[in-house]
């Protein structure tokens, strides 16, 4: 049974979920970058990840890096990525391409409070140029130094932090989430494996998070244990 604790937890998670954040990986390939974005997505309050891999051979995700952030983060996999653009596009999402092109603005400058695509390109060739052509913004991050560009990884995490802020002072981080919202994350996260009632979810707990003498031991449950032999059994 799970802890007051890991209730409370999960139920703060659950009902700040910010599903109108979409984020968008076109043809990245290394393992880590993969893993390190999902672990920041879901930091940050983020829950779906469309991408497109570079290789026929996709990546495995690891655990050791994600630290079981796969759980909580769909990632779902395109043969190509613009297809599903254009039908965000048309359920009234803008797709905002790491680019830079002459146009390209300040990602601090965009008001994230709107749905959005935040797609991140190739380690080496960046975002493709018919994704780039229907993007609504091209976006930014401002080098101050020698280098020309931030680590795939970095740039995603910094990026959804910014989104992320803009949030938290909009309030966005405080609503209650529909029960719809709720029902489809407590089965996609298969919760009821927790032996969590759905009940307990539908309304958000309030108050302080109740104190506790030991860690909440997720590095030892049994999901992150399983991906974990999974993922070293295939390596």
């Amino acid at each position: 049974m799970p802890t007051e604790r890991r209730l409370y937890k999960i139920s703060q998670v659950i009902h700040q979920r910010q599903l109108d954040i979409v984020i968008g990986l076109d043809h990245i390939h290394d393992q880590h970058n993969l893993s390190a974005v999902i672990r920041s997505a879901d930091a940050a309050g983020f829950g779906r990840i469309i991408w497109t891999p570079d290789f026929k051979m996709t990546e495995k995700v690891n655990p050791e890096i994600s630290r079981g952030a796969e759980r909580w983060v769909d990632l779902n996999l395109y043969d190509d990525l613009k297809p599903e653009l254009l039908k965000l596009k048309s359920q009234g999402y803008k797709i905002a391409a790491t680019h830079m092109a002459r146009k390209a603005v300040d990602f601090r400058t965009i008001d994230w409070t709107k749905p959005w695509v935040v797609v991140f390109g190739n380690e080496h060739r960046g975002v493709s140029d018919d994704i780039v052509e229907i993007a609504d913004e091209n976006i930014f991050l401002p080098m101050l130094g020698f280098v020309q560009s931030l680590n795939i990884s970095v740039a995603a995490a910094v990026t959804l932090y910014e989104i992320q802020r803009q949030r938290q002072e909009a309030g966005m981080y405080d609503l209650n989430a529909s029960a719809e919202q709720v029902k489809d994350l407590y089965n996609k996260w298969n919760l009821s494996e927790d032996h969590i009632q759905l009940n307990s979810l539908i309304t958000r707990m309030t108050g302080p998070m109740p104190e506790s003498d030991h860690q909440d031991g997720r590095e030892n449950s049994k999901f992150f244990l399983k991906m974990k032999e999974k993922f070293l059994k295939n390596k």
